[in-house]
């Protein structure tokens, strides 16, 4: 993860938040100061300030990092990324070269190591996404960083944004979901995304831990050899099992199965 600070020089060099750069993924995502106002902040991020939403998606970020940067379609291209040392168009390369400055306004880009966020932002990041787990009736369960959890309803999050039709619409979706890059949320697709933020103002206090959940996960799930073992029999008899329907795999793989170890201990 690299990490810039976002400064303005029309205000003395003032920090209006960071910008987060995620090498395996390329994307960008956006941590603004809680004091920023619509005025003050980058004005593509405007819309969502007013809202009070301060920690902003990869596709607004990219937007924002488009416009400070060669546009691909530039006519010359080709010529100014070979003056520059680039062998391709790289917009991660392109912005350490334009340090962030664009003619429209005096906002400009620093980078700085990640422990030099200042504590109202690390605290930010404290709250980002460990994991999530896709629940019954269009909710998920969030464990955050911090070591806290919590379970969101989607539908009643989502429901007016057509964006999140087929998220909430089908299950094979609404189970795909995951964690974004660095934890800034839970996403279906790019567009498709909810920030940790957001998650922690409209989730319900759960007192699931994570430890909790991969403790269960090590005691209390089985393949079909542990469960061959606990029951005395063949690999065999537990397939005759499963096809009569008396265990239910949670998982199939090509060699194996996952059962609830509950469910072999009943038999």
């Amino acid at each position: 993860m690299t990490v810039f600070e976002i400064r303005d020089k029309a205000c003395k060099g003032s920090l209006l938040g960071y910008l987060f750069y995620y090498d395996r993924s390329r994307r960008f995502f956006t941590e603004l100061l809680s004091d920023t106002d619509d005025w003050t902040c980058p004005f593509i991020f405007s819309d969502l300030v007013k809202k009070g939403i301060y920690s902003i998606d990869s596709v607004r970020s990219g937007k924002f990092v488009a416009q400070r940067i060669i546009p691909p379609d530039r006519q010359n291209l080709g010529s100014i990324l070979k003056e520059n040392g680039l062998k391709e168009y790289d917009e991660y390369k392109l912005l350490l070269l334009s340090e962030g400055r664009c003619s429209q306004d005096e906002l400009y880009l620093v980078r700085i190591s990640e422990k030099n966020i200042i504590a109202e932002i690390s605290k930010r990041l404290a709250g980002k996404v460990q994991d999530v787990m896709p629940l019954g009736n269009r909710k998920v369960l969030v464990f955050t960083e911090d070591r806290k959890s919590v379970i969101v309803d989607v539908e009643k999050l989502c429901r007016d944004d057509r964006l999140f039709g087929n998220v909430l619409n089908s299950d094979e979706i609404f189970y795909s979901v995951r964690v974004s890059p660095g934890g800034n949320g839970i996403e279906w697709g790019e567009e498709r995304f909810i920030s940790a933020e957001v998650l922690r103002a409209n989730g319900q206090e759960s007192f699931i831990s994570y430890d909790d959940l991969t403790d269960f996960i090590k005691t209390r799930l089985v393949d079909t050899a542990e469960a061959a073992s606990i029951l005395n029999c063949s690999r065999q008899y537990i397939k005759q099992l499963s096809d009569k329907e008396r265990l239910t795999p949670l998982r199939e793989g090509a060699n194996s199965n996952l059962f609830l170890k509950s469910e072999i201990e009943r038999e």
